[in-house]
This record gives C-alpha cells, structure tokens and sequence, in this order.
C-alpha cells in the first residue's frame, strides 16, 4: 500500500497522510491542538517558510500571523539587513548600525484545499498589492496588519538609506495539493499582478512561488535538519585529534569555497552566526572599513596576512581527500569578516581571495563555551558581553533541569539548536533573546523596552542581566510567567487581542502576589520572593484568574492609557503610570477574584 497518496478527510479538507501528521507534530510541539486545522495550517507555513527564507531569528508564530481576520494574507515576515524585524525601533537601532537598509518582505497564504485556486491566488496576490498602497488602513483592520504596515510606511520613509537596491518581495502561496505548472490561466494571473507590482517600481525582485504539499513537506524537514556545508579545504593542517573524535584544522580556502559556508544557494546567508557574541556592526566602523578597503584594494595577499580569519565550531567535519563536509555548525568568531565579504561578493577576482579559517569538532559544549570565550577575548570586545558564554549560563541551564514535573518543565536553550531533533516541545523552549526580555520586563519593571527596543534592552548583560550573583530562580519564574500568559493565549483562556500587554502583566502580576521587589537580587529573601510566584504560576486556575483581572484593570484605565494606541506598550509613560497604580490594581484584582 503506497501510503504517501492516501488522502483523508480532515476538518472538512482532504489532506495526505504525511502532511497532516506533520502538522499534527508541530501543533503539538507549539501546543496548538485547540485550533482549527486551517489556523494550525496558517501557523504551520508560516514558520516553515519564514524560517527557511530567513537566515535566523528569534521570533513567535503570533509575530509572523496576520490575524484570523486579515483579509487574503496569512503571513508576514519584514526582514532588515537579514534580521526579522518586529517594531519600528529595530529598524531604527538597523539603520543607525548599518547604514544601510537592505530589506526583504515574505508573505505566505495557506490553504488547506488541495486545489490551487485562481480566485483565491488573485486575491492573496491583489491584497498583497494592496498592501503596499497608501491608503489601506480601512481594507486591513487586524492589529497585526496594522503593525506590518507601520513597519512597511517606515521602511519606504527611509529609502535614502536603501543604497544598494530596492525591497525584495517573496510571496508564497501554499496548498495541501500539486502545483500544475502547465496551467495557462495561472500563469496569466500570477504574471499580470506580478507586472502591476513591478510597475510601482517598488521592489528589486519579486518571486512568486507556488508550494504544494510535496514542498511543504520538505520545508518542514529542513527545519529539523542541522546546519551542513560541503566545500573543498585543499590547505589545511591537523592542529589536534583525541580519542573522543574531537579534531581541529586550520588552513586557508578561496572566497569561492567560504561562500558554502555562510551562503545557501539562492544566495541567502545561513543562520550560522548565532552563538556569535556581536551582531554584524556595519560597514561604517573602522574595523570593518578597514577590512573593505583591503578587499577592494585587490591586494589579496594582504588581506589573508593583516585578518585574523574565521572560527568554527561543528559537530562533526567527516572528510574525504580535499572535501570536508561540516555539520550543526556556527561561526563563533568572525562575524565581522564574514559579512563584510558577503556584501563584497560581486567585486571581480574576491572568488580567488584566501580566507585564514579554524574549524574545530566536538559535541562538548564546556568546550565549545572556552572556544568562543577565547577566540573573542583577543578583540575589544567587552566583559559583560562574554558574559553570556559564562558558568552562569550553564548553571542557569541545569536550574531549569531540576524542574521536572511535566507541567514545570521549561528547557534553556543556551546555544542555538540545542534541541534540536530531540523529543522537546518548541513552545517550552526558552532561548538566550526571550530570556533577557522575560526577566527584563518582570524584575528590572522594563516591559515596555521589551515590547519595543529589544537592542537597548540586551546591551544590559552583564550589567543587569546575568550576573553571576543573581538568583536563578528569577530567570526561570519570569520565563514560566511568560509561557503561562502565551498557553492561555493559545487556548483561547486569554484574548489574543490581549497579547500586547503580556510584559506588563508579568510586571504587575508580581507585585500582585508579593508585592515589594527585594533589594538585591542575590538575597536569600529574593529566593523567597519568587518562590510565593513559582507556586500561584503552577496554580493554573488561579494564575488564569489573575491574569485576567490585571487585563481588566488595565482596560479600565482608558483615561490614562490610550488602548487605540498600537504603541501605547511600547511607552515609558504606560509602565510609570501602572508602577502608580499597583495598590488600586491589588484591590481591583481581589474584587475581581473574589466577589465573581
């Protein structure tokens, strides 16, 4: 029996077995089983193409959905200078790094019909153009829309900055079925609305592309496969090998050879730089002005002398003659080079450029810690910000281990794909990113520079955040809070419209129960001060009912906090005035409690 074109009925739909136990597993691992079929479909392909078109990120499935009420688009994905961006202020902190503005729009739009239908292309492409119109603020009403055309207007406001070339426009449309692509009425369509697109000259490039459940289904595999590249290492040395399979080379290869590593083959970086201590700071420093210059001034003897090259570290690097295949693999030092190269790519004769790299294999992660912490300790780059790569994290690390009960149980994911293609729910993965703002926005009372500037937020590591004398406890009852507030969220028990407020919830959600914050945070009363939160977060109908009546308060303030307002979480202003408020939010939330 061939099973792969059995078709069951599903939610009204037919659907191939493998997709829908694909997304039977992603439902589940994102625990979205309460929703309809069509919105787990919406939220299945929206992660696997923004996570395939995008080269890393740190963002929700409720960043990259529309709303259940947008009209003729499902997904949208606004990435700058390669980072998916969620707030106006990202893009600003982006352009003041960078100078520059290179920006890529995705939009998907699923269907769980098997059929690719012509109305329902011409709409998700029509809307699609629409979108990028001046006055759309009547057509598109979801919150969410709103927020993407905010960035969007933003965007086009800034195209000084867009120095060498247009937005790109990558439209996905999926279906649970075959793509025909000998079907001429299609393709009609598709190339006239691609052609009005083209014509407000407001993009680059613009793709459409047509999935099917076949392709779809390999989108979601690569999201589970580790990171690999194949690429010729003619000039290379064995700096070390033990008897655990740990080795070590160091050699130079061709610029040609470097571009398997950072490069996919559309052209794309790969999310290889994500345990990189720095993000890519721009190519108006003198660092990185310098490394251009050499590149550009052809002399490419000195570049491979004056660099200080690139650093690996992998898995495994299996190799056969010259060829070395690298696998789950990240570039820990040298993400300056690397991206300057990249953006260097077209000069003539850089394919011929020698590029100093270290590739070293191990699966211990101490060791991958003490490579990174040594490879970055020779630049300027500071104390806090190795901070990151300390015992701390580690320990951190094994403080969520010893929560065991299935209901407690978070994973800290203190390297980038730690767990991945292990038996780990995503949803009850915390990352390094959701941390910081989870224990920003609780305990530092920062909720609204989490919603808005995250890179203001993180520059506090080792300052505020991690610091080696800290309570642990405090990171994992804020990272509880926050899984709480976004399960009952997805269970419908909470307002998706209410989502925006969460951070500030969090807040009030401890002087709530507790009241006055501790004044260290390495007190023995601190320990005990989050421990009376850990017990009411495990009391799920009780921590359901407080979270609620917070809202409730927080929609009574109209007068103070103008909910009209898509910002208004975003402002210094809302979480002074709240911090006022906390002893009238006590007596509204226990009315609230207790007299219902």
């Amino acid at each position: 029996m061939n099973y792969n074109v059995i078709r069951i009925k599903l939610g009204g739909t037919l659907m191939d077995r493998i997709t829908e136990n694909f997304i039977k597993e992603f439902s589940k691992n994102f625990e979205l089983n309460n929703l309809e079929i069509s919105e787990q479909f919406e939220h299945f392909v929206n992660y696997c193409v923004i996570l395939g078109e995008s080269s890393g990120m740190d963002v929700q499935l409720e960043d990259m959905h529309t709303g259940m009420a947008a009209q003729g688009i499902d997904g949208i994905a606004v990435e700058v200078n390669g980072k998916v961006v969620k707030t106006v202020e990202e893009i600003e902190e982006l352009i003041k790094i960078n100078k520059v503005l290179n920006v890529r729009f995705i939009f998907t739009q699923a269907k769980t019909s098997s059929e690719f239908d012509n109305t329902l292309i011409g709409n998700f492409l029509n809307f699609t153009s629409i979108f990028f119109e001046g006055n759309n603020n009547e057509v598109f009403t979801t919150l969410e829309m709103k927020k993407f055309i905010e960035l969007k207007d933003y965007i086009y406001e800034n195209s000084m900055q867009m120095k060498e070339h247009n937005p790109e426009l990558i439209l996905y449309y999926v279906s649970t079925g075959t793509w025909d692509d000998q079907d001429k009425n299609l393709k009609v369509l598709i190339h006239s609305i691609k052609r009005k697109l083209e014509k407000t000259n407001l993009f680059s490039n613009i793709e459409f592309n047509p999935c099917g459940a076949k392709e779809i289904q390999n989108y979601y595999r690569n999201t589970k496969n580790d990171l690999t590249a194949t690429f010729i290492f003619e000039k290379k040395v064995t700096m070390y090998s033990n008897d655990d399979g740990d080795i070590g080379y160091y050699g130079v290869i061709p610029f040609k050879e470097f571009l398997k590593i950072i490069s996919e083959g559309n052209g794309k970086l790969k999310p290889v730089f994500e345990d990189n201590i720095r993000d890519f700071l721009g190519i108006n420093n003198d660092v990185n002005t310098a490394i251009e210059d050499t590149i550009k001034s052809n002399n490419l003897n000195a570049f491979c002398m004056l660099n200080n090259g690139i650093t690996i570290v992998a898995d495994s690097a299996p190799s056969t003659g010259d060829k070395i295949t690298i696998n789950n693999y990240q570039i820990v030092n040298g993400c300056q080079t690397s991206h300057v190269l990249y953006m260097n790519r077209e000069i003539k004769g850089i394919e011929n450029l020698m590029i100093p790299i270290r590739i070293i294999t191990t699966i211990d992660e101490e060791v991958k810690n003490s490579i990174t912490k040594a490879t970055n300790s020779q630049t300027a780059i500071k104390k806090e910000q190795l901070e990151a790569l300390s015992t701390f994290q580690k320990q951190l690390e094994e403080y969520y281990k010893s929560f065991s009960k299935e209901d407690e149980r978070l994973y800290y994911e203190r390297r980038t794909g730690q767990f991945r293609n292990k038996d780990v729910p995503n949803a009850k993965i915390v990352s390094i990113p959701m941390q910081i703002k989870t224990v920003s926005a609780m305990f530092l009372d920062n909720p609204h520079g989490v919603s808005g500037q995250y890179g203001t937020i993180a520059r506090e590591v080792g300052k505020r955040i991690f610091k080696e004398t800290d309570k642990r406890i405090m990171y994992y009852v804020s990272a509880l809070s926050l899984y709480r507030f976004e399960n009952f969220v997805k269970t419908k028990l909470i307002n998706k419209e209410y989502r925006r407020a969460r951070y500030h919830v969090m807040m009030l959600f401890k002087y709530y129960i507790v009241g006055k914050q501790p004044k260290y945070n390495n007190s023995k009363k601190m320990e005990d001060y989050c421990e009376k939160i850990r017990v009411v977060l495990n009391d799920c109908e009780k921590c359901l009912n407080i979270y609620n009546a917070i809202i409730q308060f927080i929609l009574s303030q109209d007068t103070k906090i103008d909910l009209s307002d898509r910002k208004v979480f975003e402002r210094k202003e809302t979480t002074t005035f709240l911090l006022t408020q906390k002893e009238k939010m006590k007596e509204f939330v226990n009315n609230c409690i207790y007299n219902n």
